[in-house]
């Protein structure tokens, strides 16, 4: 075989199998984040997770294992909150600073011990950790795609449902101070532009509500 030819057979064959170990440990972690949210006190839908994915693959068509499991388990902490959102959010607002850096730390913290355990590769358990630090403010590139693909999919999926199910307990101001903030946070102009049409669709139904 000429050696041009094995050099390309030898590249595609190194590509697959990272592609593989990608998917396996991408599975793995959905599985992780699904099995604790079924346990867990809030009962959250994997929706917001698995459009979040879709929202990043749409910003950077290239984005990586490492962002793709960011995005999947950027909120894994809610599913180890004791209380519901009635419950944790009737005195604090639902943007509360304080809240927000708990559930960023706590987040990074439970994937970089689940990746760890599964012997993941270090550099990307640090950079997925970084990013579920700094998911809700950003402050970097990969930060910053994470918190705008986040902010999508929460207009998109969560908006709605929080109008719904939260304007009754919490009040309709503090609801719709939540969905302004969550579209304001936006950097890239690019993810501005798609969430606009959610962000309109959520105020509209709590303008109705």
């Amino acid at each position: 075989m000429p050696k041009g030819n094995f050099r390309v057979g030898l590249g595609a064959v190194t590509f697959i199998y990272q592609y593989r170990i990608m998917i396996y440990m991408l599975e793995k972690v959905k599985q992780f984040v699904k099995e604790s949210f079924e346990k867990c006190a809030t009962g959250k839908s994997v929706e917001h997770f698995e459009r979040t994915v879709y929202w990043v693959q749409q910003l950077k068509s290239d984005a990586d294992e490492a962002i793709l499991i960011a995005a999947y388990a950027h909120d894994i902490a809610r599913a180890f909150r004791c209380t519901n959102s009635e419950q944790t959010f009737q005195t604090r607002e639902l943007n509360d600073p304080e809240i927000l850096e708990e559930h960023q730390k706590e987040g990074a913290k439970i994937m970089t011990d689940f990746l760890k355990k599964e012997e993941f590769e270090k550099d990307k358990i640090q950079r997925i950790a970084n990013m579920i630090l700094k998911h809700e403010v950003g402050g970097d590139e990969e930060s910053d795609l994470i918190k705008d693909a986040d902010s999508i999919s929460y207009l998109e999926v969560n908006a709605p449902k929080h109008v719904r199910k939260l304007v009754a307990p919490l009040g309709k101001d503090k609801v719709e101070r939540k969905i302004r903030w969550m579209f304001e946070r936006i950097s890239s102009e690019k993810a501005k532009q798609i969430a606009e049409p959610f962000y309109k669709n959520a105020i509209d139904i709590l303008d109705s509500n």
